[in-house]
């Protein structure tokens, strides 16, 4: 007989304040011995100042996405009260402004100048933003060095389609993961380009990718390279060599790339930094000439070499860019914030069914798997393909969750054929977004069944018919 008494609950994890997280910043810049990284170093006390403010914030209820985080800003973007080249502005850039009004801190200046790397103080490092990252300073940095930099200290770069952040061409968010450029990209995007109402926001189960086939690698950037192709590959995409003589995105929905092609030492860089640049940009320099969304990351989580890949997509296509990327590192990813509508499927629409194609033929993106609360019933309709009617009812039915651009929405609905209607269901999570389902239709039930793939499991070996 067990006399123990039982385990106590769990004491929840009070999540780091914003002053905390500035303290282990500076600690870790102590700890870091790299001075060279920054042009100008807020004084401790001024940050903390802003840190208790977003604590007081954040205490009093006030919503803040980016409480705790803590960023740095490259020398040629404008942050308040900070020294620039032409005086010391009164006012910040607007994507600094939009990141510090959701919570996030300042804790410098960073300088555009190469520096040696965060694990090899021999080799080139690219600037100073993105060695603050890399060596955990901050969580993230905005900088105009593109992905180049990013690369050479294994960090992500995520560069936005032109004009979708404000008065910012050119900048890009360094972070150590794609979660936390996602977050702040989150704040900061709304500029002087507006979403095209048909973006596509998915590229489907296999998406069709082009990598060069003709580019000069390094042995490291070859074999790093071909790991990726290899991942994607095994994730269902299907990969195509192309030329970079002739880039484009002709019968690709994205092109993959080294981001750097060979990793010199920082001597080298600093005797010819020219030279060395144009070699370093070669692998991703035509980009510059297109319209496109960049997202670059390392090869595998938690690798320190600098040998990443740059994935590009069209523009305003970034969500194809990050999710591609994420085969990468990993990580899970949520909506760009683009507008859009969440469609719930559960029958013919669903992956790997009939009609999913009707999906992502228009763009749209699989956002996961849901549940509904107990108040429906799925009944067989004598439709082509074989569909669910989802009715009112008392069961739990499972679906899919899909996001549609508005327009892609707009035709999604208008080629729905009666019984067909788009109504909302209300989900176990509390969303009740719109769903493919029917308002009233006959038809044997499907009662044994929580899913139509469970009843297509069933019909698979008994034959299409009325469960019985």
């Amino acid at each position: 007989m067990n006399t123990l008494p039982p385990d106590p609950d769990p004491v929840p994890v009070t999540p780091p304040t914003a002053s905390h997280r500035v303290i282990a910043a500076f600690e870790r810049i102590t700890e870091a011995g790299r001075p060279e990284i920054w042009t100008t170093l807020r004084a401790v006390e001024d940050v903390l100042v802003d840190a208790k403010t977003v604590d007081e914030r954040v205490k009093a209820g006030e919503d803040l996405p980016l409480a705790g985080t803590v960023f740095a800003v490259q020398d040629l973007i404008d942050v308040a009260g900070q020294p620039a080249g032409s005086g010391v502005p009164e006012t910040s850039a607007p994507v600094v402004a939009r990141l510090t009004a959701a919570g996030a801190i300042v804790l410098g200046k960073t300088g555009a100048a190469m520096v040696s790397g965060t694990w090899d103080r021999t080799k080139a490092g690219g600037n100073g933003a993105a060695v603050a990252v890399a060596l955990g300073i901050v969580d993230l940095a905005l900088s105009t060095g593109g992905a180049v930099p990013a690369a050479l200290n294994a960090v992500a770069a995520v560069k936005p389609t032109r004009g979708l952040l404000p008065a910012a061409d050119g900048v890009s968010v360094y972070s150590n993961g794609l979660v936390t450029a996602h977050r702040a990209l989150t704040q900061m995007t709304g500029g002087d380009r507006s979403w095209p109402a048909d973006v596509r926001l998915g590229a489907g189960e296999h998406p069709r990718i082009g990598y060069p086939a003709d580019l000069p690698l390094g042995e490291a950037a070859s074999l790093a390279l071909d790991i990726v192709v290899a991942r994607l590959t095994a994730s269902g995409a299907v990969l195509t060599p192309f030329s970079v003589r002739e880039p484009g995105f002709d019968g690709f929905d994205a092109l993959v790339v080294p981001t750097v092609p060979e990793h010199p030492g920082i001597a080298e860089a600093l005797a010819d930094p020219a030279g060395v640049g144009h070699r370093l940009a070669a692998c991703t320099a035509f980009a510059n000439l297109l319209d496109v969304a960049v997202v670059s990351v390392p090869v595998l989580p938690g690798d320190r070499r600098p040998f990443g890949v740059t994935f590009l997509t069209r523009a305003f296509e970034d969500q194809i860019a990050l999710d591609l990327a994420t085969v990468c590192t990993d990580e899970p990813m949520t909506p760009y914030p683009e507008p859009g509508e969440d469609v719930v499927v559960f029958g013919a629409h669903l992956r790997g069914q009939p009609l999913n194609a009707e999906l992502t033929g228009l763009g749209a993106r699989f956002g996961g798997p849901v549940r509904t609360i107990e108040g429906y019933r799925m009944v067989l309709l004598g439709t082509e393909p074989p569909q669910p009617g989802v009715l009112a009812g008392g069961a739990v039915l499972d679906g899919e969750r899909w996001r549609l651009s508005p327009a892609a929405f707009e035709r999604f609905a208008a080629a729905l054929k009666e019984p067909f209607v788009l109504d909302r269901v209300e989900l176990d999570d509390g969303t009740a977004p719109l769903a493919v389902r029917c308002l009233a239709a006959d038809g044997p039930g499907l009662d044994r069944y929580e899913s139509w793939r469970g009843y297509v499991r069933f019909a698979s070996t008994a034959g299409l018919r009325a469960p019985g």
